[in-house]
């Protein structure tokens, strides 16, 4: 058995023994391409609990063996326990999810255009239908059509998921897949002075997609989280025992982005994000 498959499995059966264990909406609508959840699979619940509790001020209300994450203004994601794979370098991986409103036809679609269904679409009381994929070249990612339908296009609150990036290969090969299976549109052109293929639904931004940097393995999704300040955010997640990965630069963002990962490994970006 797959590392991937082992950790959706896990992942199913985390979900299956509580709700509600998704996003709050409007039962019926949805904002497909929207990315409205994610997951931690952590071979350490605690210790993530207390890592991201110190760093972004999260609380976490138990269902079962599963744990929904929650900020200021609502619930964010969650985090299930999964034992590490003989041979893996990490404890902890973010797994990103992103709305569709039939979770069927989208792993469908991604086995026809050369993605893998590591979990085939399940229905979960308290969280809708959900499937955990893989992309061509490898990156994993979650669909969900929500039970209780997608949170509206509101201001993104501090402490929540803010943006997500695909690191791949072949960003305009990736994004050929992802506009196919969920119906991104995609755009490329200079952002923040740096080329970005951006993936966008009814005119708004969702994703973008970057190649992947030298001397990184694989290819995948990595989730940011607005801060109100950067610097403090990495004080933080020193103190709690995680890394940084990548500091802040002046020619990102104006130094006000920086990627940090868990005690166990998992990675996770930071974003300070004002007017500009």
């Amino acid at each position: 058995m797959s590392r991937l498959l082992a950790w959706a499995i896990a992942l199913y059966m985390a979900c299956a023994t509580a709700g509600p264990l998704g996003p709050d909406g409007t039962p019926g609508r949805y904002l497909p391409g929207k990315f409205i959840w994610f997951d931690l699979a952590t071979e350490d619940p605690a210790a993530a609990r207390a890592f991201y509790g110190a760093v972004f001020g999260w609380k976490f209300r138990d269902a079962g063996s599963y744990a929904v994450i929650e900020n200021a203004t609502g619930k964010v994601g969650g985090i299930f326990r999964h034992a590490r794979p003989a041979g893996a370098k990490v404890g902890a991986r973010w797994l990103s999810v992103i709305s569709v409103s039939d979770a069927v036809r989208v792993a469908a679609a991604a086995r026809e255009r050369g993605g893998e269904v590591l979990l085939a679409p399940r229905a979960i009381a308290g969280r809708g239908t959900h499937a955990v994929l893989r992309d061509p070249e490898g990156a994993a990612f979650g669909i969900l059509a929500s039970e209780g339908g997608d949170p509206p296009d509101t201001p993104v609150a501090e402490g929540d998921a803010f943006w997500f990036d695909l690191f791949a290969r072949d960003p305009a090969k990736a994004a050929a897949f992802y506009a196919a299976i969920a119906g991104f549109e995609v755009d490329v052109g200079q952002v923040v002075g740096r080329e970005r293929t951006l993936l966008s639904t009814g005119g708004i931004a969702r994703a973008g997609i970057t190649r992947l940097h030298a001397g990184v393995d694989r290819p995948g999704w990595l989730p940011y989280i607005l801060v109100d300040d950067v610097p403090a955010t990495l004080a933080r997640a020193r103190k709690a025992g995680g890394r940084v990965l990548l500091e802040p630069r002046s020619q990102v963002l104006g130094g006000d982005l920086a990627i940090i990962a868990d005690p166990l490994g998992g990675a996770v970006g930071i974003v300070s994000w004002g007017p500009r």
